[in-house]
């Protein structure tokens, strides 16, 4: 029987590698870098505590951790398959925090 339900992430088991790897930091800091651009994300301070753990010096590194903790609770590697899942899922993460503190 066929079904209607498709996922919301096509299971790409066949591009990945049999072990995960770690993650470099340079591969972490550019997504970052180009979701902090596509979303317009301000230099300053005001995300730390919503997306960061609480020890990021700036709203950057703070986007840096979400990104890291996105990427393994996804089981994503950084690249443009993860840009365009992570993508709208920082933009609602930060509409979230937008409706709870008006002032960023």
């Amino acid at each position: 029987m066929h079904s209607n339900i498709f996922p919301i992430r096509p299971n790409h088991t066949h591009l990945e590698q049999t072990e995960p790897r770690m993650l470099k930091r340079e591969e972490v800091r550019k997504l970052a870098a180009a979701l902090v651009i596509a979303l317009n994300i301000a230099p300053g301070k005001a995300l730390i505590l919503s997306l960061g753990q609480g020890h990021e010096a700036s709203n950057f590194e703070a986007v840096e951790s979400w990104v890291r903790t996105a990427l393994a609770r996804e089981q994503l590697q950084p690249g443009r398959f993860a840009l365009q899942t992570l993508l709208p899922a920082l933009d609602s993460r930060l509409h979230t925090i937008s409706e709870t503190l008006p002032q960023l």
